[in-house]
């Protein structure tokens, strides 16, 4: 169980540190997946306010261009917020990793990586 104090406030998850280490794998696996999914879009249309700046300015037919772009704009803000995601895990771990160091419940020859 992991116990979090904001300002004289302490909140019980039951969330240990494997279940969050579990959780930021499988967004960082998230993350690859919509990175490549982008990669596809920016080489088919390039870069995406370009293509939507073509079809806003009716250089480029709306059909079936403007379903790829609602497709193209849903990945790369997934991704985005996927990204943060990571990165509040990512400080979790540090954080905890710190917290286990600190008090001397880790060997303090090895600091493992998060």
């Amino acid at each position: 169980m992991t116990t979090v104090i904001k300002r004289d406030t302490a909140l019980e998850l039951d969330v240990d540190k494997e279940d969050i280490n579990s959780l930021h794998k499988m967004i960082a696996s998230e993350v690859a997946f919509y990175e490549e999914v982008l990669a596809k879009f920016r080489m088919k249309y390039g870069v995406l306010a370009e293509f939507e700046a073509k079809l806003a300015n009716a250089k480029l037919p709306e059909h079936p261009y403007w379903e790829e772009s609602i497709e193209y704009r849903n990945a790369y803000e997934e991704l985005e917020n996927l990204k943060k995601m990571k990165g509040v895990f990512e400080w979790i771990l540090k954080s905890l990793t710190h917290r286990e160091y600190s008090s001397g419940n880790v060997n303090p020859q090895y600091s493992p990586r998060t």
